[in-house]
């Protein structure tokens, strides 16, 4: 008799269990837990430039980034964390340097000309997964490191001569804040889209031109930082 209820009263556990793992997994979008490698692109756009980065406008922005999701109580935790590299190259803004700089000459500079700047950031992330059927919605907060690369730009003024100059580049910490969607397939592959908002203390001297040329009155960037949002979209792929 006893054997008999004990056998009871296992399979009505088993049977009560089922559900909680299910709906678990049926909240996590397909996540599931392990090692994801993940790669993105989009738009980068700096907020409130001031100083020699507001010379520069948005540009195309890349993202390589390893994910860890570990087992939770019921199914997948609540919790991750990341390591991510980002590259985003931003082109001249041709007017707005144009009306902020004067060379050494003082005349009137008529056209401009650079390659892309360099944004490099190398950040560590905790995600934050809110329960959901279909799309995961994510939070992420980041701390990290971020560096400012503007390239030489050329410049021709109104008698025809031509001239060089290179602001300063910026290096400082970043901390940052971001949300996304997320699906995942097969329990290995997902697709995403998320937004982040970046905030580099950068202050570290001014973004004036080097010799050859000067800033205008408000073209100089005396200790002001650098902050830019991101907007992308990627693919993710379980290694582990």
């Amino acid at each position: 008799m006893r054997s008999r209820l004990l056998l009871v009263v296992v399979a009505a556990l088993a049977t009560h269990a089922s559900p909680i793992y299910a709906q678990s997994d049926h909240l996590a979008g397909g996540l599931t837990e392990g090692d994801y490698v993940r790669v993105s692109a989009g738009v980068t756009n700096p907020i409130n430039p001031q100083g020699g980065f507001r010379d520069w406008k948005s540009g195309t922005g890349v993202n390589l980034s390893w994910e860890n999701w570990q087992q939770g109580d019921n199914g997948v935790g609540r919790l991750g964390i990341s390591f991510a590299f980002g590259y985003s190259a931003l082109p001249l803004d041709e007017t707005k340097f144009l009306g902020d700089f004067t060379p050494l000459s003082g005349n009137k500079v008529t056209s401009a000309s650079a390659s892309n700047g360099s944004l490099f950031e190398l950040n560590t992330g905790l995600h934050v997964r809110i329960p959901a059927p279909l799309l995961v919605p994510t939070i992420r907060f980041g701390l990290g490191y971020i560096g400012w690369r503007p390239a030489k730009i050329s410049y021709t003024d109104v008698t025809g001569a031509a001239g060089t100059t290179k602001q300063q580049t910026r290096n400082g910490a970043e901390v940052s804040i971001g949300a996304g969607l997320e699906r995942y397939f097969a329990e290995r592959f997902g697709i995403f889209g998320e937004a982040d908002y970046v905030y580099g203390f950068t202050s570290l001297g001014q973004s004036s031109a080097v010799p050859g040329s000067i800033c205008a009155s408000n073209g100089c960037d005396v200790l002001k930082n650098t902050s830019v949002t991101t907007l992308r979209g990627g693919l993710s792929v379980k290694i582990k």
